[in-house]
């Protein structure tokens, strides 16, 4: 993809150079140079071309959606991850002590059944020494009848040692019984033990295989993050050209309109000159024929009457005086038809410039409208006073009162520090290493909460206890579907709530600590990708 990203680049920014340098060459120009500059017809044709070409920039922007769209898909799916290695730490701890419970119950069994071994030891010992002098007073009527008083005595005697000596034989079967039973209790637990070592082994081997499978979804999002951020950087750049390549024309339309203008001035001034002098020519020869002719009248009339001399000198002054006032009048109108025409060009010529202007001007107000739309086109930062966190737990009062504590509680650690594995019912705590974009973040080293130790402590508030795994939280308490959605409901994203929590606070909003790199904070509520029900625990 970065490679076509690359090849379209280099498409478009050799026009876009081409058009930007013509475009610098026109707005560098002296300003005082007598003659403007006429740009040609190629590089205005070729500049239009580029700025119309609107079609690179909208193939950048569909890039940086779709990147966008990865990056998001892709976070999910770390949210999923980072909760099945607290999933697998939650069952492994669970198996490790069922496990010490196992081996503990072993131990206590096989001691019982060393005890009971020992006692059966003793009494069968007990009873083979009953059972000897038993054999020995009956082999021998003198020892059986010594001492005895008479033959009854001597029987009762005999008589209570056999007594004893059957009670001595069902403790020692007793005992035997007992130690049987030990030894097969001790065989059950140990089978038990083993089970619960196996247990604990395969809760092992899946939190490792989750960390590893968290790691290297910590990569690829580094990547596609690292491609996006690209995407953007063409998209801008791409933005930033086709603007100039439209400026670049304007300038050069700017420029030809100038040039013709002040060539449509020049030819109406070579226009009104001419037909000035033309005027003047015209006139010229009129009056010396108009002089021709009262030079010959007057010399005709001077014969006739024969007073030549006085006439003709009379004539004479007259023809001067017409002459000296056509003269002036023609000179006159030549001036005045100069000056109309000058000031008919120079009023056409300030309409013109006027036209300009005021088409520079909305150019670059509509130029300022799309900066500004682009520049506000990015989420307003969601912020929120911090409220008083909760000193003790509200066990009692209403739903809506606990719901209250909760929010307060969690309100109170806005700004806090997201640490992967972070956060109990007492408040945040030093994350843990995953070995991929927590460690990359230091979460190791921060105190702060992930985001279902968030709940974990806000919810301890009014007294309920959560585990540190998403997917369980989400078993707990009463599930509504998302439209029923109420201030203090737990909201979920992923399969059965394994991937992500957050608390809804009402009116589209929610806090959570979303991942590394973040903190609490309050956000807009995410859709995509959220359970289809929420969980309600008050």
């Amino acid at each position: 993809m970065s490679r076509n990203i690359k090849f379209r680049a280099s498409h478009w920014t050799r026009p876009i150079a081409g058009v930007m340098i013509a475009g610098l060459v026109a707005t560098n120009s002296p300003v005082a140079s007598a003659q403007p500059l006429n740009p040609s017809n190629a590089q205005i044709r070729q500049a239009e071309e580029v700025a119309a070409n609107a079609s690179v920039l909208q193939s950048l922007v569909s890039n940086v959606t779709q990147r966008e769209r990865q990056v998001a898909d892709l976070e999910l799916r770390m949210g999923e991850l980072r909760e099945s290695v607290n999933k697998a730490m939650v069952d492994l701890e669970a198996a490790r002590d069922n496990a010490n419970r196992a081996r503990a119950a072993v131990d206590e069994a096989r001691t019982q059944l060393q005890r009971a071994h020992r006692d059966l030891v003793s009494a069968q010992k007990q009873f083979d020494n009953i059972a000897r002098s038993v054999m020995r007073q009956g082999a021998s009527h003198g020892s059986f009848l010594q001492g005895a008083q008479g033959v009854a005595d001597a029987l009762n005697r005999q008589a209570a040692i056999r007594r004893e000596a059957d009670k001595q034989k069902q403790s020692v079967d007793r005992l035997d019984k007992a130690r049987t039973e030990a030894a097969n209790e001790e065989s059950s637990l140990r089978d038990k033990q083993a089970q619960a070592e196996t247990a604990e082994s395969t809760a092992q081997q899946r939190h490792a295989d989750a960390e590893s499978a968290y790691s290297n979804a910590s990569g690829e999002l580094e990547k596609e993050q690292a491609s996006y951020r690209q995407a953007q950087v063409e998209r801008e750049a791409a933005k930033a050209a086709l603007d100039a390549a439209r400026g670049a024309v304007n300038d050069l339309n700017s420029q030809r309109k100038e040039y013709e203008s002040e060539q449509a001035k020049k030819e109406a001034e070579d226009a009104a000159a001419k037909k000035a002098a033309t005027e003047a020519a015209a006139k010229a020869r009129s009056e010396a024929q108009a002089r021709q002719d009262a030079s010959a009248n007057a010399s005709n009339s001077g014969t006739t009457t024969g007073g030549a001399g006085s006439n003709s000198t009379t004539s004479g002054t007259a023809g001067s005086t017409s002459s000296s006032g056509s003269t002036g009048s023609g000179s006159s109108t030549g001036s005045t038809g100069s000056a109309t025409t000058g000031s008919g060009t120079t009023s056409g010529t300030g309409s013109s410039s006027s036209t300009d202007s005021s088409t520079s001007s909305e150019e670059e107000s509509s130029a300022s409208s799309s900066d500004s739309t682009d520049t506000s086109s990015g989420t307003p930062a969601q912020t929120a006073t911090p409220a008083n966190p909760e000193t003790g737990q509200v066990t009692s009062g209403s739903s809506s009162a606990k719901v209250e504590a909760v929010i307060a509680r969690a309100m109170s650690q806005l700004g806090v520090p997201y640490a992967w594995g972070g956060g109990d019912a007492n408040g945040p705590t030093r994350g843990i290493r995953d070995g991929g974009v927590a460690d990359a973040h230091g979460d190791y080293n921060k105190i702060g909460f992930d985001c279902s130790g968030l709940t974990i402590y806000a919810y301890a508030a009014v007294g309920i206890s959560l585990p540190h795994y998403t997917g369980y939280q989400y078993q707990r308490g009463t599930h509504y579907p998302v439209s029923q959605m109420k201030r203090g409901d737990l909201l979920f994203w992923g399969p059965n709530g394994h991937g992500h929590v957050a608390i809804y606070l009402g009116d589209g909003q929610m806090i959570e600590a979303p991942q590394s790199g973040s903190v609490v904070q309050i956000s807009p509520v995410r859709y995509n990708g959220m359970t289809p029900n929420v969980v309600r625990l008050v």
